[in-house]
């Protein structure tokens, strides 16, 4: 057998070893714990709009909080990538969502601004934990792009289920904090399970294989996840008062979200199941595009069904290159030490997204659109830029994300 065959066969061995090192079991509730630390993303504008409007916090405040959150969450998710290796550490993550469930239900109770910052980002200490979970499965798995296509199908009925609830049913019926009691449940439910993990959490790796190996590609390909994350959030997180401004309704901003996160679910279904053939690249500076354009529609689409759509099709685009950029980063690091990072820069991104909307929202909530169209204006350049630098460097990009 040639070196280059022997090589192939022994890279084939590797991930086979990585895919079968944890039971169906263990993958299935890697994904129902990893959603439930997601859930706060789908109803981010719902719960802290709820705050918004009870006079908790200002729009200012809106952006921290959402900041906090999404920066703790990151700091949690690397933790965990870093300590839930052995399946006795599921007890961490069974602590994890019992931290959660205590993190909102302390937002409820929250006496000040500050101290619902302080809630906020430990509930995101917490769900960062749960999040890793699932982001260490998709790491190792053979083909990390079609199981963080079909985690993102699964992820997307809870916070759908509560689009559409919380604002039309629950919360004018028990008050803005009903939110934060559903995301405390979810904690509780994610701690349940956890018990029943049997497996390791993690594939065990050498040293070497252990470290990125930073180049001006690798550092391209995160800034692009970094910036496109940070224009989503900064528009998601001030949907419920560009939608006030709009003149919409409590019930025509949930549906608005609701359709958002079922074209979420749909676009995420397409991607495991068809689009993942889809061209890498190419997918990935359209989408951006697409982004920096429907940004700026949402400052002028006012009608109910015109916002629905175009906040549809914001969050959908957003979601849908999610399994591209994953896909990215094993294309240019086989080793797959640079997989792991996905989550966790993809929320620090989420987290500056809203605070350096913080800073533009007291003017107008229609200048934190203009800042993402900006901020994906700049991802759909640097895209660009990996392309050009990865075939001066003389790395074979793949077609598709199907890099196994």
């Amino acid at each position: 057998m040639s070196a280059t065959g022997y090589r192939k066969r022994e890279h084939v061995m590797s991930q086979a070893g990585a895919a079968h090192f944890q039971s169906s079991r263990t993958i299935a509730l890697s994904l129902l714990i990893g959603t439930g630390g997601l859930t706060i993303f789908g109803i981010m504008p719902i719960v802290l709009g709820g705050l918004l409007n009870a006079g908790r916090i200002d729009a200012a405040q809106l952006g921290w909080a959402a900041t906090a959150e999404t920066l703790t969450m990151a700091l949690g998710l690397l933790i965990g990538a870093r300590m839930l290796t052995r399946a006795v550490t599921r007890w961490l993550v069974v602590l994890a969502g019992a931290v959660m469930a205590i993190a909102n239900l302390w937002t409820i109770a929250a006496a000040g601004p500050w101290t619902i910052l302080a809630s906020r980002g430990a509930a995101g200490l917490a769900e960062g934990m749960l999040i890793s979970v699932t982001a260490l499965s998709i790491a190792f798995c053979p083909v990390p792009a079609r199981l963080s296509g079909l985690f993102l199908t699964v992820s997307v009925p809870p916070p759908l289920l509560l689009a559409y609830t919380l604002p039309s049913y629950i919360m004018p019926r028990f008050g803005s904090s009903a939110g934060f009691v559903a995301l405390a449940i979810i904690g509780l439910v994610c701690a349940a399970a956890a018990t029943f993990i049997c497996d390791d959490l993690a594939h065990k790796l050498d040293e070497g294989r252990r470290r990125v190996r930073w180049t001006l590609l690798t550092c391209l390909a995160l800034g692009g996840i970094l910036l496109s994350s940070a224009g989503f959030a900064a528009a998601w997180a001030y949907v419920d008062p560009l939608a006030v401004g709009h003149g919409l309704s409590p019930g025509q901003i949930g549906t608005a979200v609701t359709a958002t996160i079922a074209g979420q679910f749909l676009i995420s279904l397409f991607v495991a199941s068809y689009g993942w053939r889809m061209p890498m690249m190419i997918t990935l500076l359209v989408m951006s595009a697409l982004q920096a354009a429907l940004a700026l529609a949402l400052i002028w689409t006012g009608s109910p069904l015109g916002f629905a759509v175009a906040l549809a099709s914001f969050g959908l685009l957003w979601q849908g290159a999610v399994p591209f950029a994953t896909a990215l980063l094993v294309a240019i690091d086989e080793s797959r030490a640079l997989a792991p990072m996905f989550f966790p820069i993809q929320l620090i991104g989420m987290a500056i997204g809203p605070f350096l909307a913080s800073f533009v929202a007291g003017s107008s909530v229609a200048s934190v659109l203009v800042l993402a169209a900006v901020l994906y204006g700049i991802t759909a350049a640097i895209f660009l830029l990996v392309g050009q630098v990865a075939a001066r460097d003389g790395v074979i990009l793949p077609r598709s994300v199907d890099v196994s």
